[in-house]
């Protein structure tokens, strides 16, 4: 066997689970054990850099266990007692990073730049001796007695440990691969169905496109025939083809998770008043706005063509018509559509677009204090390509720290052990 790398730890994939594993692991571990990370990407950490609009959302101060979607919550506990928000701000303290946090608990680098994550990441795997191999791409994957065999461009790979975090599938232009939950499969894992989460959600509108660009502040809800799934107030920006911003995100992790039926984005345009007070608004504006056209009846309670828009969802057509000929029917309608405008969803995110996947390798198959494979020994998983997704805002890199931090740690142990 001609064996290009024969190794103590083999790390797949450079992303943010798989650095924080090799980092931890090399701490742990006499300071010649041989570890290397292998990345299919020209450079590591690439989906890292453009997390937070470039500014990285490290982590979320009230990130916990609850935060998750998974299949296996008693892990997610285990995970979060092992690993929590203040272990990885020690962690990335350790590194020589300073933060600060901002609303709604988001933490970021004070410099502002996600740059400065992965470069301290990759300094301190210098410091450890840790080589990353980049443009390397694991095939196959194989058990051979007390070693893992690793196929791969570079030659054969054999570690005595293997770290396995080769992320989801969102975002494939910055990284996202299918190709990690091909090679768990070979070794005997299984996968829920993987959907993309934390996208624009796709809808159905006639006008939309007049809407395109424009931002307004709603209590958004995704329902299906049996009701309310989720809701969240934020803004929410009105695309060509889709529902986006933020609350959106949200909204779209919630329905990630619902297999099957027809969904509804409904959109509370004034959430801060009830029925009764829009509908007592929308009346004193027809008694003291007469001399207008429906086309501004609602310009400065909304942005003018959101207000069209509502207009013409409650049927008022055509808008050249006089306030004054509005009854007080219309006047409930409109109050209506203002309180619960309907968008039909029109199919799934692409990934493309998405943030984070929805589902990966069953997190049951894998010990949550350890992240060590139940099936395999030696073999560890951390990151994306397990079962479990967050919120969006710094929830999801909160995993991949939680997760890849413990698998190093649990890693350098069982080597230790061995020794």
């Amino acid at each position: 066997m001609n064996i290009a790398y024969d190794l103590d730890l083999a790390v797949v994939g450079g992303g943010a689970s798989g650095l924080a594993a090799a980092v931890a692991a090399g701490r742990a571990l006499p300071h010649d054990a041989e570890i290397a990370v292998f990345d299919a990407q020209p450079r590591c950490g690439k989906k890292l850099l453009a997390t937070g609009n470039g500014r990285c959302n490290l982590t979320n101060r009230t990130a916990a266990p609850s935060s998750y979607n998974s299949d296996d919550s008693h892990a997610v506990n285990q995970i979060f007692s092992g690993v929590n928000v203040d272990d990885t701000l020690a962690f990335f303290d350790s590194l020589g990073l300073v933060c600060r946090e901002e609303d709604e608990g988001r933490i970021y680098p004070s410099c502002g730049q996600a740059s400065a994550v992965l470069d301290l990441l990759r300094l301190e795997l210098a410091r450890l001796n840790i080589a990353e191999v980049c443009g390397c791409r694991v095939e196959k994957i194989k058990r051979d007695g007390a070693y893992y065999i690793l196929n791969s461009p570079v030659g054969i790979i054999r570690a005595r440990c293997v770290i396995m975090a080769c992320g989801g599938m969102a975002a494939p232009n910055l990284g996202g691969v299918d190709w990690g939950y091909n090679l768990m499969k070979s070794v005997g894992h299984s996968s829920t169905k993987l959907s993309p989460s934390l996208s624009p959600i796709p809808v159905n509108s006639p006008h939309l496109s007049s809407l395109k660009g424009i931002r307004a502040l709603a209590k958004a809800s995704i329902c299906d025939e049996r009701g309310e799934i989720y809701s969240d107030i934020g803004e929410v920006q009105f695309g060509d083809k889709a529902l986006s911003g933020i609350v959106m995100f949200q909204l779209s992790s919630a329905a990630a998770n619902v297999r099957s039926g027809e969904l509804t984005v409904n959109l509370d345009m004034l959430p801060e008043r009830s029925d009764d007070e829009i509908i007592a608004l929308l009346t004193k504006r027809r008694t003291i706005l007469p001399h207008l056209t429906l086309e501004n009846y609602l310009t400065g309670v909304f942005n003018k063509r959101v207000g069209m828009c509502i207009l013409k969802q409650s049927g008022m057509t055509p808008l050249s018509r006089s306030v004054s000929e509005l009854t007080d029917s219309d006047i409930r309608r409109i109050a209506g559509t203002i309180k619960c405008w309907r968008f039909p969803v029109s199919g799934r995110a692409a990934w493309s677009n998405a943030q984070v996947t929805c589902g990966g390798v069953r997190l049951s198959e894998f010990d949550g204090m350890t992240m060590q494979s139940r099936l395999n020994k030696g073999l560890f998983a951390a990151g994306e390509m397990l079962n479990a997704d967050g919120k969006c805002g710094g929830f999801n890199l909160q995993w991949a720290w939680s997760t890849g931090i413990l698998a190093g740690r649990s890693a350098a142990e069982f080597l230790s052990k061995k020794k």
